[in-house]
């Protein structure tokens, strides 16, 4: 009985801490400000957390993922072109990631301040070398890596703004497939 009571108490910080971090970001965010949303005193949270810094660890760690997984899987494909592999492996992956999209966002636009700081130029980074792979694996054209770090850049921001104004998930997966086309085959193909 009582570890169930731990494990609901620690549920409720760890919600309460989504809630302010989402609201407020790492700096701005107080413990007391998280106690309060949890319904419980400031120095249970230290029962739990060592401090703020672990507690936003443990609010972002679900998504903290590596996406170079991700890339590794779509690019062991041997066929199709990038956009039918993106379809089979990147889609899912990144419909998984939107279902905790208010992480997705403390950790890609709220975590100034903490070792995740670099999260999103991470990603950035990470989605260029698969652009840059795509790219030799469709084109004999060489390109100035400029171009898959704009693309990637764009692709990245895209993902955030369906995560930002998230309406449904019908609406995200329709939203996603937009982008994709017009990422994979341009504006003209819409």
């Amino acid at each position: 009985m009582a570890q169930v009571l731990k494990e609901e108490v620690r549920n409720r910080i760890l919600e309460a801490a989504e809630k302010v971090f989402y609201k407020r970001d790492y700096r701005g965010a107080k413990l007391t400000e998280i106690a309060k949303e949890a319904d419980i005193p400031v120095a249970l949270i230290y029962t739990y957390f060592k401090n703020k810094e672990v507690l936003f660890d443990a609010v972002v760690s679900s998504v903290y993922i590596n996406f170079e997984s991700a890339f590794d899987e779509e690019e062991s494909l041997e066929k199709g072109s990038a956009s039918e592999r993106f379809d089979e492996v990147g889609e899912n992956y990144i419909h998984e990631l939107l279902k905790e999209r208010k992480k997705l966002i403390i950790l890609m636009d709220k975590s100034s301040g903490t070792k995740h700081t670099e999260a999103k130029q991470k990603l950035i980074s990470q989605m260029q070398v698969h652009i840059e792979v795509s790219l030799k694996r469709q084109s004999k054209q060489e390109y100035d890596p400029m171009l898959a770090h704009i693309l990637a850049s764009n692709f990245t921001e895209g993902l955030l703004e369906i995560a930002r104004h998230y309406q449904s998930e019908k609406w995200a997966k329709d939203m996603l497939k937009l982008i994709a086309r017009c990422y994979y085959k341009g504006v003209e193909s819409l």
